[in-house]
């Protein structure tokens, strides 16, 4: 059982999120996150230093997070090819429109706390995929004259691009959807097999 104090620390973050999210991070205040929690202001200062130490700690939660979900894949003893679609479709559940206005707060806000999170998805997440990517044209399941950096870079392009709120609603897609169908575009393209004989 999650100690109780964890818990509140843990519905801080999840309210601070989504807040930081909706409202920015300049127009929300400890103020407003305690109310909605039902808590004193006093004790959100308990469990973070300041608003800035939050917002860190909202973000590094969510990185913790996708890296979590992305070793999973990693490590499963699925084929290369299986990897990459499976982190194709965290992608739709992590890198939502929601993270990417969080990622712009930062930015604008806590441009070293960007540039640590930025490194830390190149490294981590860009060229882990791009490793399996790798794996997939030795084993012979991936086109050897496709590059890994081009097509990771083009994916997640494509992907945070239509992740946006106003195209998913105007399409009535989810965002679980997006990636799953980005992906088959991206392997196995648009073409029918009538298509490509013409």
């Amino acid at each position: 059982m999650v100690p109780r104090t964890e818990n509140v620390r843990l519905d801080i973050l999840d309210v601070a999120y989504r807040r930081f999210a909706d409202f920015g991070f300049k127009k929300v205040t400890i103020d407003e996150i305690a109310a909605e929690l039902g808590i004193s202001k006093k004790t959100v200062y308990k469990f973070f230093s300041s608003k800035e130490e939050l917002l860190r700690e909202v973000v590094l939660l969510r990185m913790k997070l996708l890296l979590e979900a992305f070793e999973k894949i990693q490590s499963m003893k699925e084929s290369s090819v299986d990897k990459i679609q499976a982190i194709s479709e965290i992608v739709g559940t992590h890198i939502n429109e929601q993270w990417q206005r969080i990622l712009t707060e930062v930015r604008l806000n806590a441009p070293n706390l960007f540039r640590e999170i930025d490194a830390i998805i190149q490294k981590q997440l860009a060229l882990g995929w791009q490793k399996l990517f790798v794996e997939g044209q030795k084993g012979g399941w991936i086109r050897k004259d496709i590059d890994p950096v081009v097509f990771t870079t083009a994916y997640i392009g494509v992907v945070r691009e239509l992740m946006k709120t106003d195209f998913l609603s105007k399409h009535a897609l989810t965002e679980s959807e997006v990636p799953k169908q980005v992906f088959r575009m991206f392997t196995e393209g648009v073409l029918t097999e009538k298509g490509r004989k013409r």
